[in-house]
């Protein structure tokens, strides 16, 4: 280190930073126990810089849980309701007449189809022809017009130059950018002087797509002209509805569609009409697609024991090593493993026996694994063989435990009370009992699971506060009297887990965001502790340093006086 000294009195050294040790004033490696004296005082920080991974970790961990739970609700919330998870497939008993698809939305059973007619599009053919396809058709010295309309439009002209072939025109129709709908082509039909002629198609099926050529046409045969009026063409192809009739309806006329596939006479079914069979029936049948329905369930099962198989592992205890998963004892992660099992083993809300044929998911095969020593403890287990056959016997009850919304059932066998409406998402899925008493022919009062129910007209409906807010049901006021009953408000094991996945994974109000916050403030208070305790050893580190160098330069300059003073008694010495 560099040091300003007088003489002897160099004790007083003043000292500039960065102070450094000279090594000149002892053998003693003062930088050296500077070094070890720092790094004794930044255990601290070690301590710290662990807990911080500790609780970054358990971040990490928390993170990939609401991944696996995003997913898990992806899933669910796709087939929570019947028309998402029930498949249909259709059948026909004779594919070369036609074919048929069913959506989710058709209903099962069976249709017969007979097939009069075909749709088609209008075709035609100018009769006259000429000798080839380079055949001038206007020598007139002048340009001439070719006029249509399509499918009742508007007239569409071509100019037609002088000198134009027959190609020419037909690559004029089809370059026409007010032509939409009809294509030209040159026919060769083989025979005669005269085998080229100009064809036309429209483009649509459907009896109002015909092709008309327009009376402002000017080749007409005339003037070095060939004739391309509408008397010129013939039509080789009727434009036309297509013609069927389903389960004999209507009696003694036709059903009739512009295309050949038909789409909204059965609900959810698409006719894709080939032939026609106008006095035998096809067959349309449709039905549930039972290995899709067993295919979605696999889905679901899956998602959820991949959660399930997470939450083990980080709330694991090994009792051997005595090592202890990440998340052990985790409070959130107990919440969301007990949230899930309650709707993997409990009962359907708004089911009940003997009014559904399934009230639960171990009726139709899967099980929660509740051997602690399996590798697969708290997981879904599913027989494939009792799911398969539950599909088969009942599929439609299948399908309601797995995806009815908010479904209203009311079990009044005699109507006098029915469900009217409710609000997803408000009114809660579940059993509600009913009280409705009429005088005088209106409805005058009446209860929701024991709770006052307001009245507007004859519908009771339930009061703010409580389960059944948003719940509509219909009283019949005809007889006098009070009445009881029941309406069920059914949720799918589907909904049931999308609504409580869409809860758990709340950004402000789930608990697993809610502890990820909280981790994050503890890391953010571990972050400021570190860099107060790193600016405090800075500060001690500049304070020994300069301790230290004025030792330094103190037995600096004590050695400098030694050395003096036995040069001086060695002279002495010497003299004498």
């Amino acid at each position: 280190m560099a040091t300003s000294t007088t003489g002897i009195s160099g004790i007083d050294t003043s000292f500039t930073t960065p102070i450094t040790f000279s090594g000149l004033g002892s053998s003693v490696d003062f930088s050296s126990i500077v070094d070890k004296l720092v790094s004794v005082e930044g255990a601290r920080i070690t301590q710290y810089d662990t807990w911080k991974q500790e609780w970054s970790d358990k971040i990490t961990a928390l993170q990939t849980l609401n991944s696996k739970l995003t997913d898990f609700n992806t899933a669910v919330s796709a087939m929570k309701t019947p028309s998402q998870f029930q498949a249909k497939t259709a059948s026909s008993s004779n594919t070369s007449v036609l074919t048929a698809t069913a959506s989710t939305t058709a209903t099962a059973g069976t249709h017969q189809v007979l097939v009069n007619q075909m749709a088609q599009n209008n075709i035609r053919v100018e009769t006259t022809g000429v000798a080839s396809a380079t055949t001038v058709i206007n020598n007139s010295g002048s340009a001439k017009t070719f006029a249509f309309t399509y499918a009742g439009g508007s007239v569409i002209s071509v100019s037609v130059a002088n000198g134009a072939t027959l190609t020419d025109l037909a690559n004029a129709i089809n370059a026409s950018g007010a032509n939409q709908g009809v294509t030209a082509s040159v026919l060769n039909i083989g025979t005669g002087a005269n085998p080229y002629c100009l064809m036309l198609q429209g483009k649509d099926t459907g009896a109002g797509n015909t092709i008309v050529i327009d009376a402002s046409t000017t080749l007409d045969g005339t003037g070095g002209t060939t004739d391309f009026r509408d008397t010129a063409f013939t039509t080789s192809q009727a434009a036309q509805n297509a013609q069927i009739r389903v389960d004999g309806y209507p009696a003694g006329s036709w059903i009739e569609r512009s295309s050949n596939t038909v789409t909204d006479v059965i609900p959810g079914v698409s006719l894709s009409l080939l032939n026609t069979s106008p006095t035998t029936p096809v067959q349309v049948t449709i039905s549930q697609d039972t290995s899709a329905m067993q295919k979605n369930i696999q889905s679901m099962v899956d998602k959820y024991n991949d959660v399930i198989s997470y939450i083990k592992d980080v709330t694991k205890y090994d009792t051997t090593s005595g090592q202890a998963g990440i998340l052990l004892g985790n409070y959130a992660v107990e919440i969301v493993k007990t949230e899930l099992n309650a709707i993997g083993t409990g009962n359907a809300a708004g089911f009940q026996d003997p009014n559904d044929p399934y009230i639960n998911l171990s009726q139709i095969g899967i099980t929660t694994d509740s051997d602690e020593t399996s590798t697969t403890f708290g997981q879904l287990l599913v027989d494939s063989s009792a799911l398969s056959a539950a599909i088969t016997s009942n599929p439609q009850g299948v399908a309601n435990l797995m995806s009815n919304y908010f479904k209203g059932i009311s079990d009044d066998a005699t109507g006098t009370i029915t469900y009217y409406s409710s609000l997803p998402g408000i009114t809660q899925a579940g059993v509600y009992n009913l009280s409705a008493t009429v005088a005088g022919g209106v409805l005058t009062s009446g209860t929701i699971n024991g709770n006052p129910a307001t009245v507007s007209g004859s519908t009771l409906n339930g009061a703010s506060g409580f389960p059944e807010y948003g719940l509509a049901v219909n009283v019949n006021t005809t007889v006098n009297g009070t009445y009881t009953g029941t309406v069920r408000l059914q949720m799918g094991i589907n909904g049931a887990f999308n609504s409580k996945l869409t809860d758990l994974l709340n950004t402000t109000s789930g608990p697993i965001n809610i502890l990820i916050n909280n981790y994050n403030d503890i890391i953010s208070s571990i972050d400021s502790k570190i860099q107060a305790e790193q600016t405090r050893i800075s500060n001690l580190r500049t304070s020994l340093t300069q301790r230290f160098a004025k030792v330094d330069t103190i037995l600096s300059t004590l050695n400098q006086q030694s050395t003096y003073l036995t040069q001086q008694l060695s002279k002495l010495s010497g003299s004498g």
